[in-house]
């Protein structure tokens, strides 16, 4: 992870904690219209709970990360694209460009995301 802004997401019941450093990049939807970021996985780590987190196969060709508490999942990953997708929409996603490469636009919106543009 590098220096530069971060930030933690964690669990309703608190017991796990992710960090995510740097900035999204780029925002969207998932199945649900609920709203999402992409990040590149290797900007996030488990800042906490590292025993209670279940990485389980998603189906699509990821893996699901879910506190095995209280079963809220924290984000989806695939492995193949080095791309993370949280739910929810960041403060600073809206002063971010996408950085998003078409093909892997193309990916997730195969995965039944859609991306936004920025």
């Amino acid at each position: 992870m590098s220096n530069g802004p971060y930030g933690q997401i964690a669990c309703r019941c608190g017991t796990v904690s992710l960090l995510v450093c740097g900035s999204p990049l780029g925002c969207g939807r998932d199945v649900g219209d609920e709203p999402v970021t992409f990040w590149p996985l290797d900007a996030i780590q488990v800042g906490g709970g590292a025993d209670e987190l279940a990485i389980s196969p998603d189906g699509r060709g990821g893996d699901s990360w879910v506190c095995g508490r209280c079963d809220e999942r924290l984000l989806y990953a695939h492995d193949e694209a080095g791309l993370a997708v949280l739910v929810g929409d960041p403060e600073d996603a809206g002063d971010t460009a996408s950085a998003l490469t078409l093909a892997l636009q193309r990916r997730l919106e195969a995965l039944g995301y859609r991306v936004l543009p920025r």
